[in-house]
């Protein structure tokens, strides 16, 4: 019960969002830039349809309200997953960066001895 026009393309933007997964970004960040633009203009839409749903009358208003609430907490928690993904992936970077320094090491140590012995 979002109105007209506004309310069908902020429903559209919506599952947009929830499909962005299949576009072709280039990077992860390029990916993750674009999400949070998505979201950010997501809770613009909000704003404004807040501001129009306050013009209608009382029994108006709590329909549409309803609605505006469910898709504003729908974008709130995509926020904080996308948050927690971000913490994810860091920690994994931390985790890959860390294997790969500590096989580097092992390598150049395994050179050294070889070098040495064949002094």
């Amino acid at each position: 019960m979002i109105p007209n026009n506004k309310g069908n393309k902020l429903l559209l933007f919506m599952a947009t969002l929830i499909n962005a997964g299949e576009n072709n970004m280039s990077t992860i960040e390029t990916y993750k830039q674009e999400i949070e633009k998505e979201l950010n203009l997501a809770l613009e839409k909000l704003v404004e349809l807040k501001t129009k749903i306050r013009t209608l009358s009382d029994t108006e208003r709590l329909d549409f309200i309803k609605d505006v609430e469910s898709l504003e907490t729908m974008a709130n928690e995509m926020r904080a997953r996308v948050k927690e993904i971000n913490i994810e992936m860091e920690n994994s970077w931390e985790q890959i960066k860390g294997d790969v320094n500590s096989s580097l090491i092992t390598i150049n140590e395994g050179f050294e001895r070889l070098n040495r012995s064949l002094v």
